[in-house]
């Protein structure tokens, strides 16, 4: 037999070796991600904050669909649970504890949400823009591309990828899961010391996703309160002192067997609302004068404002039952019997 047809299949199964052995590009295992329509990433993340040595730890799930849509949850059925989403119009933020709810633009909001128009699912990912590190914005592959596999930390189970700062003291590594290939934790050393993680315990690619999973239904009463939409909610009060005031002053003037006496009780009302209006004024000039250029933080003038503030809504509450006596008078004189 020919030598070199034996030294042939020999060559093609060394060179096949080689390749088997080539360490995998960590953004190529990312990359075909980032063509999934839904994207779904369930997991938790702890920092450390010297000389604390102890990790404050969050979980959180994360879910987004190609439209635009998307919703994350950070600390999901535990207390303080917060939710940011978007509908594809509006950025939603809701905080269970105190009710908190805001409504905002999809432009730019740093410190609400990172980036809300992302319609690429996977770049939701909690651990990705952990990862990312270019100022442009959300480079995911670009900023996995110098990670390199460190041998003496990986083990049979999970592959570690490390990427070490310019000054040798810290550095970030990525955990990748030997069986199936997937990204499942991130971590950030310095001097030696995990300062923080996040790590990945389920990812659904691809799957169905509910729209309970992308938003959320915000109760009226939360949507609406006094420290959530204060216009709306101020609106609301002189509509229910409309309706009040018109029901009862109705109803007064039409069982009453001579109005005169109606219309005398609203002018000694009127008259107190004058001397109650005219005692408040003067009691707040006077706390405006004595407080004014006044220092601290914030200075008490502002506490004055707010009381003022306070009082014009209730007094104009106030005016609006009273005004609607005079509508009240003419539909119950439309009704009442002649004679």
């Amino acid at each position: 037999m020919n030598p070199v047809l034996l030294i042939v299949p020999f060559l093609f199964a060394v060179v096949g070796a080689a390749r088997a052995a080539e360490p995998v590009p960590l953004e190529s295992l990312a990359a075909p991600l980032l063509k999934a329509r839904t994207y779904c990433e369930t997991g938790k993340w702890g920092n450390q904050f010297l000389p604390d040595t102890t990790f404050s730890e969050t979980h959180y799930r994360v879910c987004a669909h190609s439209d635009g849509r998307f919703k994350y949850v950070e600390n999901p059925g535990r207390p303080g649970q917060l939710e940011i989403w978007s509908d594809g119009k509006k950025l939603h933020r809701y905080v269970d504890y105190g009710r908190g709810y805001q409504e905002h633009d999809l432009s730019g909001r740093d410190g609400v949400y990172e980036r809300p128009r992302e319609t690429v699912p996977a770049l939701h990912s909690r651990l990705f823009r952990w990862a990312t590190r270019s100022p442009a914005g959300l480079d995911l592959l670009g900023s996995l591309r110098d990670y390199r596999i460190n041998d003496e930390l990986s083990d049979p189970q999970h592959t570690v990828y490390e990427l070490k700062n310019s000054d040798g003291r810290g550095g970030a590594r990525i955990r990748v899961r030997t069986a199936d290939k997937s990204i499942v934790r991130y971590e950030s050393w310095y001097d030696g010391t995990l300062r923080g993680y996040l790590e990945v315990t389920a990812r659904e690619i691809d799957q169905p996703v509910a729209d309970a999973e992308l938003g959320r239904e915000v109760p009226l009463t939360a949507r609406y309160s006094p420290q959530n939409n204060a216009p709306v909610f101020v609106a609301g009060l002189f509509v229910v002192a409309a309706i009040a005031g018109l029901a009862f002053w109705t109803w007064l003037f039409a069982r009453a067997e001579y109005s005169e006496d109606i219309v005398s009780l609203r002018n000694r009302l009127w008259r107190i609302f004058a001397w109650a209006l005219a005692a408040v004024a003067a009691m707040l000039g006077f706390l405006a004068v004595v407080t004014w250029g006044g220092s601290g933080h914030p200075p008490a003038i502002v506490y004055v404002m707010v009381m003022a503030g306070l009082a014009a809504i209730a007094f104009g509450l106030v005016a609006c039952f009273l005004l609607m006596s005079y509508l009240g008078q003419a539909i119950a004189g439309r009704f009442r019997p002649e004679g």
